[in-house]
């Protein structure tokens, strides 16, 4: 009973958003209410520590809400300006044929732009169908091309901001003492993984665009994209020569040049030469530009450390005992985000007519996603929470913590089940809180104490890295089917649940097993180095 009612919020999610078609924004909010009243009225957790865990978890939200939130202000600027358009015409003029787009726009242009903090499930429908997409393809690749890094989308927050939330959960793996080495050493096993995800991402989208036959006449050119997009990733965390937030960025761009070169043949290098380095164009992509290189240059450590210190004790916010949060705000990517999206009105320059509708478009649909970020993350501190009390002024477990924390019987009740064998599943817990929480990032908040409590109990604290590694996988691979991200691609071409439905059965197999491969290759890793 305890197991069943500590995971029910999370069923609860899961059945609102299958069996009765609710948003994330309306099931977040029910299982967030239900997560408050079962961990007070059963988990023995007092009101005042469950309402300091939904603002902590507010506020630890805002590095994605906040991110998310000036994203999608620049993306509707780009798009009423006409700048997004320009770029796409560009890149038709690149890419030919309806594989090589696919390859291009899929695996390189969407990993860049998903690692820039576009939705391109939102943005990319209407582009494939105008290239003569059917609107299962057009559908079929706007997603697919969210996944094939898996957690490198908004400048790699589905790693470094679950990282932060982990060690703030007293999650401390051996041998990682400061919250710099987590973020590179979770990056880097992330990536370990990618050299076969991001190649079965590659074949899954040429097969939705033109099934066998297509896989047969491009399978070179997947796996080629797929190699380097995974592969610079790799070599990139590997030696930590530039910053883990544009690590997706230049895994994109080098992608694209890739497939470019693959199919040079039948392309006029010198048209598209001259086509690039005119004005509308660089003007169209200089919001694009300025967000990689202010990215590169506030995350050289000496100055990232300096960002962090400049507001000092002036953005540290005391919430409830001793917890305490800073905000961080000039050294988060969220500031620089929203400093982009300012100076791109000079560089667009929107008339007064244009900036009103993106205006209007933005604060009406900002709110979602934010309420449902927000509460997905409370509803992960309250179940890290829960049974625990403040005593002295300080956050502590009660004397019920080890029978009622909702984390440690998750966690103990599946190490009972599967034992040795718990690595395995650990990538689908990683699919299953994405396909709830509609977000690697909340999946991977929410699981992170339950995959140490799991971890601790099966194959030891060692390989928690691992296990966390794959639950991030996990988490990305799942965006593929998750069901907020279909419905928008679907709605953006003015398609429905028929279209929604073959896309589904067309790759949810896929999607298992290339969960399953993920847990075959973290076990052979954790028990042959053991």
């Amino acid at each position: 009973m305890d197991f069943f009612l500590s995971l029910l919020p999370i069923i609860t999610v899961l059945i609102g958003m299958l069996i009765f078609q609710r948003s994330g924004t309306f099931v977040s909010v029910i299982g967030w209410s239900l997560t408050m009243v079962l961990s007070v009225y059963y988990f023995k957790t007092p009101w005042e520590v469950a309402w300091g865990a939904t603002v902590v978890g507010v506020v630890k939200a805002f590095g994605i809400t906040f991110a998310v939130i000036f994203t999608m202000f620049l993306i509707f600027l780009m798009r009423e300006t006409g700048a997004l358009k320009k770029i796409i015409d560009y890149i038709k003029e690149v890419a030919k044929t309806k594989e090589e787009q696919t390859l291009f726009i899929g695996m390189g242009f969407g990993s860049l732009s998903t690692a820039l903090g576009m939705v391109t499930p939102a943005m990319f429908p209407p582009i494939f169908l105008l290239l003569g997409f059917s609107p299962i393809a057009a559908i079929g690749v706007s997603i697919l091309c969210y996944d094939p890094l898996t957690s490198f989308a908004l400048f790699t927050i589905p790693l470094t901001l679950p990282s932060k939330v982990a060690l703030s959960f007293g999650i401390k793996p051996p041998g990682i003492a400061t919250l710099d080495e987590f973020i590179w050493d979770f990056t880097f096993k992330v990536t370990v993984f990618l050299p076969i995800i991001s190649v079965l991402f590659a074949f899954l989208m040429l097969n939705v665009v033109g099934g066998k036959e297509a896989i047969k006449r491009n399978w070179k050119a997947g796996v080629l994209s797929g190699l380097v997009l995974s592969g610079s990733a790799l070599l990139i965390a590997w030696l930590r020569i530039l910053p883990v937030e544009i690590i997706g960025v230049v895994a994109g761009i080098l992608t694209m040049l890739t497939v470019y070169f693959i199919y040079r043949e039948g392309n006029s290098t010198k048209r598209i030469s001259k086509s690039f380095f005119s004005k509308d164009i660089f003007t169209a992509c200089l919001p694009f530009v300025l967000l990689i290189c202010i990215s590169l240059i506030v995350n050289i450590p000496y100055i990232k450390t300096e960002l962090e210190n400049i507001l000092g004790q002036a953005e540290v916010v005391r919430i409830i005992a001793d917890k305490k949060e800073d905000l961080n705000i000039l050294g988060n990517v969220w500031f620089w985000i929203m400093m982009v999206s300012f100076i791109s009105l000079f560089i667009l320059k929107p008339t007064p007519k244009q900036l009103s509708k993106v205006v209007k478009m933005w604060l009406q649909r900002i709110w979602g996603p934010f309420l449902a970020y927000s509460l997905f993350f409370s509803v992960a501190f309250i179940m890290a929470w829960s049974a625990m009390e403040v005593v002295d002024g300080k956050l502590v477990p009660s004397q019920y913590f080890t029978q009622y924390n909702m984390d440690r019987i998750i966690g103990i009740t599946l190490a009972n089940i599967f034992g040795s064998t718990y690595p395995f599943i650990a990538p689908f817990l990683g699919l299953f809180g994405a396909f709830v929480g509609g977000s690697e990032t909340a999946s991977n908040v929410l699981f992170a104490k339950i995959q140490w409590e799991a971890t601790i109990s099966t194959v030891g604290a060692e390989a928690f890295m691992w296990i966390y590694a794959v639950h991030a996988v996990g988490g990305g691979i799942a965006s593929a089917i998750t069901p907020s991200k279909i419905t928008n691609a679907a709605a953006t071409i003015g398609v429905g649940g028929k279209e929604e439905a073959k896309f589904i059965k067309a790759v949810l197999l896929p999607i298992l097993l290339m969960c399953a491969i993920t847990g075959v290759m973290v076990m052979a890793i954790i028990y042959l180095f053991k």
